[in-house]
């Protein structure tokens, strides 16, 4: 599975964990990234973005209304 945002592109990167007795150990920093579904061209689907896509505004989440229940009589 791809650690990648579908907007922008942000994926993990890799560096350094620099301890403060100066000792360097590999370590990776991943995206926060959410499902959302949208409606794009029409047709649904779910695409992974990160938080400050969504925050962005870049797309617009589809909402689900239920559907109102059957009134007894």
């Amino acid at each position: 599975m791809s650690r990648t945002c579908d907007i922008c592109g942000k994926h993990p990167i890799h560096g350094n964990k620099v301890s403060k007795s100066y000792n360097h150990t590999r370590r990776q920093w991943k995206p926060n990234l959410v499902k959302v579904k949208t409606v794009i061209g029409g047709t649904s689907m779910t695409l992974k973005i990160c938080t400050q896509c969504l925050r962005s505004d870049f797309i617009t989440k589809k909402v689900s209304v239920p559907k109102p229940a059957a009134e007894a009589k």
